[in-house]
């Protein structure tokens, strides 16, 4: 079974969130390709508001926190490159080393569209469709731990081994969806 990761945290408390994206020109994070564009070392992310730490950030770069990482490569997860990164809270006058820039390497063309809900803004079901609901076609993805799902690549597509792997490493605050209550 599969699951669809996000972070939205516990809603009675706020939470920091990436103020803006870097602007290292011509790098994508989510093309499912290993990124040969020479990055700074560290990233430098700013953050923004008077909140908790999630343990992971998502706003055109993925942000992982160290523990979440070690949880993955735990379950056998490995198609991510990682960056040094440190995470800048200019309110806090806060610097934090603990979290890496996430490059997920690899796309697959996971949904069943026959079965998912969907509107495709470019007419194909690809990059960027809208879904309301999804399904995932296990044969499809092939066993994969963790992957970008080629016809949203925002999505984030990960194996329930993983899902309970980061639940007994005891790292609060992700948000596993099941495909079907997933929208996105």
């Amino acid at each position: 079974m599969y699951y669809m990761l996000e972070c939205y945290g516990p809603m009675e408390f706020e939470r920091q969130a990436i103020a803006s994206e870097p602007t290292e020109e011509m790098v994508s994070w989510m093309r499912g390709l290993t990124i040969e564009t020479p990055l700074p070392t560290p990233i430098e992310v700013v953050m923004d508001g008077d909140g908790i730490m999630m343990p992971m950030f998502y706003r055109g770069i993925l942000l992982f926190r160290d523990d979440l990482i070690q949880a993955m490569e735990s379950a056998g997860v490995d198609n991510m490159d990682y960056y040094d990164t440190v995470l800048i809270d200019p309110v806090a006058n806060v610097r934090y080393d603990n979290y890496k820039a996430v490059n997920i390497i690899g796309l697959v063309a996971a949904a069943d569209l026959q079965k998912s809900k969907y509107t495709a803004p470019s007419g194909v079901p690809m990059i960027d469709t809208n879904f309301d609901s999804v399904v995932i076609d296990e044969e499809k993805a092939m066993g994969l731990l963790m992957f970008r799902m080629a016809e949203c690549v925002s999505a984030i597509v990960i194996h329930e081994k993983v899902k309970d792997y980061i639940e007994q490493a005891g790292i609060k605050y992700l948000d596993f969806i099941k495909p079907k209550k997933w929208f996105g």
